[in-house]
């Protein structure tokens, strides 16, 4: 006898099994269709109107499971919003009892072990009656029921048949083409069982895995979790890799601040295989889009603050269009090229040499060590000047350390500020100002007010011609340059206001990087003195001492794979890519997608499947090097070598522009760590041990490490 559960959205009544006694006894009069009160037909009748309740029935919200808590406020109303925009819903969520041993945190809890291939007759009779009327109406229990219904074999009532979902009536044209999408994929196969995608198994056709829809709202997409079945999105590590587990590797799912900014429900096609999204990147021709375009809340700040760059008609750098490109390809001259960031490699490795030294006091607060190395080696590069905030034994500027704190507070918040639904209602559609947008406004004001003198110094050295060798090799130096040229087409303003942006970026975004990578380091004592071997024989000819060209991979190939493996692992940003369709006849996986959709590549949950990496929970830099990597080549597993997976800087034009420089900072500071101390975490054995939050980037709570000064 096979169980096959339909998973939907939301938890309004719990069903469980009787043998359970620590459980709750099934309410038959939510199974009747009373918790969201249908006055007819409970299961069946939202069936026939895809998943909601139809604007013709009479109905009445009788009762609501307190459970749900925020909901019991909110899904009213977003249910009113449904009913004045209806979305047709063709998706069904299967498994077979064979998986209920491990309970997705949204289905209903799992029957006890001994009875993990069968229900109990109570639970049998008690959802038989409903399952019968949507057999009868010729309606499919849909996703947003989030009511368990059986389908017996010949032994049950209903003599093992399955529901029909490609004649499920529809009462209501979809108004999102991307629910059109998903139903028209969905609608593609005659039989519930054949419809169903197995969650996170291999689809049935390898090329085309279907697409499946998370239950989402208008307003608030799928970030209610209650009604979407989501899990904590405040955990990426696992939020990924079980979404992909749940919904396969092509589903959909509302995202404020990610999804489609013209659908109501946020949705956000999110694909696994880079192969697919590279057919996104091709579409979008010379304007792009890019994720640094959901940060609304700084955008909103600069505009204020009176910023050339983002007050363009068509947006500037926060847009799309002519001046985004003027602007970027400014930005990115000498920042980008391999051979522009190689440029800057030696002041790192300077700055790296002076950073260290502060390693060992302070240890109790690493965190905030690693954000005053990223503030140190790009304010080398971006004014070639030796600030030393890093090491606490030196004499260090209050007004760096100041700008920091504020960078960190400030990039930080904004990120809080562009994903919280209660500051894009009351900030960006009132105009109110919230607490939290105010912390985020005062700490820019402070980085603009510090940053912005700092370059005005640069361009008074500048002047009178007092600046170094070290100052006329940075990025500000060649900015004025090419401003002076005449052919940069920048205003000085713009000039200006870039610049600023790039070393306020770089503190709270770097830094969670150089964290995850010398905390690998410390848990692996064997890989780290590998790497050490590694770079002190690349630096013998050097007297010890790092060079460029002891950091490149030819020399140092263990090195990069260290960094690499730390990505697949522990990446600052599990998102590889998001970008929006700029085509009217885009295909992924088989399926149209609408101009103007959101796609974004789960760049994580490849690289944590056993299926493409052995025991990947371990940390292992040989997998990185070359030939593991020829081995994979003409294999399933290559797809883990593509280049989307390599870093956390996005693809294509919009890439961050100091992309080359942050690697080159991670593997600088990395390496000079390793040269000088044998780096250990006593107390902590493993990386699960290790907890992380998700600021500007997922950085890990560093647990205290020992410096050990290598003889």
């Amino acid at each position: 006898m096979e169980l096959l559960i339909s998973l939907s959205s939301p938890p309004l009544h719990h069903i469980t099994s009787s043998a359970n006694s620590n459980r709750k006894q099934i309410n038959r009069q939510n199974i009747k269709g009373r918790a969201w009160g249908t006055t007819r037909g409970g299961v069946a009748h939202r069936a026939s109107h895809g998943g909601r309740v139809s604007p013709s029935c009479s109905t009445v919200v009788k009762k609501m499971d307190r459970s749900t808590g925020p909901a019991f406020v909110l899904v009213p109303l977003l249910l009113f919003w449904s009913r004045i925009k209806p979305k047709a819903h063709c998706r069904h969520y299967y498994y077979s009892a064979s998986v209920l041993g491990k309970e997705p945190p949204y289905i209903a809890p799992p029957p006890p072990p001994a009875a993990s291939t069968m229900i109990t007759a109570a639970a049998s009779r008690a959802l038989r009656a409903p399952v019968a009327r949507a057999a009868r109406n010729g309606a499919a229990p849909l996703a947003s029921s989030r009511t368990a219904v059986l389908s017996i074999s010949a032994s049950s009532a209903l003599a093992g048949g399955t529901i029909d979902c490609s004649s499920a009536p529809r009462r209501h044209k979809s108004t999102c083409p991307h629910a059109a999408s998903a139903a028209a994929a969905a609608a593609a196969d005659a039989g519930c069982p054949v419809h169903a995608d197995k969650a996170g198994g291999a689809p049935d056709d390898v090329s085309h895995p279907k697409l499946v829809e998370v239950p989402s709202l208008p307003g608030v997409g799928s970030l209610l979790r209650s009604y979407s079945g989501i899990p904590d999105l405040e955990k990426p590590y696992t939020f990924w890799p079980e979404m992909r587990r749940q919904h396969g590797d092509f589903y959909t799912m509302g995202m404020p601040g990610l999804g489609s900014e013209d659908c109501s429900r946020h949705t956000c096609y999110v694909v696994q295989d880079p192969r697919e999204m590279m057919k996104v990147l091709r579409s979008e021709g010379s304007y792009p889009s890019g994720l640094a375009q959901g940060s609304w809340g700084i955008f909103r700040w600069e505009k204020e603050a009176g910023f050339e760059t983002v007050s363009h008609a068509d947006g500037g750098f926060a847009g799309q269009g002519e001046n985004w490109k003027r602007i970027r390809t400014f930005m990115q001259t000498d920042l980008l090229h391999p051979t522009a960031a190689r440029g800057y490699t030696s002041g790192l490795i300077e700055v790296a040499q002076l950073a260290a030294r502060g390693a060992p006091a302070s240890a109790a607060d690493l965190n905030a060590y690693f954000e005053r190395c990223a503030f140190d080696m790009f304010s080398t590069v971006m004014f070639g000047d030796l600030m030393e905030v890093a090491d606490p034994s030196t004499p260090t500027d209050p007004e760096d350390v100041e700008f920091v704190r504020a960078a960190k507070v400030g990039l930080g918040t904004g990120v809080k500020v562009s994903r919280s639904l209660k500051d894009a209602l009351l900030v960006k559609t009132l105009g109110i100002e919230t607490e939290q947008y105010r912390l985020m406004k005062d700490n820019l004001d402070i980085c603009w007010e510090i940053g912005s003198g700092k370059i005005q110094r640069f361009m008074d050295k500048r002047e009178k011609d007092e600046l170094n060798e070290r100052e006329k090799n940075s990025y500000l130096y060649r900015a004025l340059e090419r401003y002076e040229s005449g052919t940069s087409g920048v205003s000085l303003k713009e000039a200006l206001e870039m610049s600023w942006g790039g070393i306020f970026a770089a503190v709270d975004t770097t830094s969670g990087k150089m964290g995850w990578n010398v905390l690998h380091a410390a848990l692996n004592p064997e890989i780290q003195e590998r790497l050490h071997q590694e770079l002190s024989h690349a630096a013998a000819a050097n007297g010890g001492r790092l060079t460029v060209e002891a950091l490149d991979k030819s020399s140092a190939p263990y090195l990069h794979a260290f960094v690499r493996e730390s990505h697949r692992l522990t990446p600052v940003s599990p998102i590889a890519t998001r970008k929006c369709v700029a085509s009217d006849e885009l295909t992924i996986h088989g399926i149209t997608i609408p101009r103007g959709s959101a796609v974004m590549c789960d760049g994580y949950s490849l690289g944590q499947d056993p299926m493409y990496i052995d025991d990947p929970r371990s940390f292992q830099p040989e997998r990185w090097l070359d030939d593991a990597v020829q081995a994979r080549k003409g294999t399933p597993r290559e797809l883990i070598d593509h280049p989307f997976f390599k870093d956390p800087f996005s693809q294509g034009a919009r890439k961050c522009p100091g992309s080359r420089v942050a690697l080159n900072e991670v593997a600088v500071i990395l390496s000079q760590l390793v040269l000088d101390y044998q780096i250990t975490a006593p107390g902590t054995s493993s990386i699960e041990e290790v907890s992380y939050g998700q600021e500007t980037v997922i950085e890990p709570r560093l647990p205290r490490l020992n410096f050990e000064p290598r003889a």
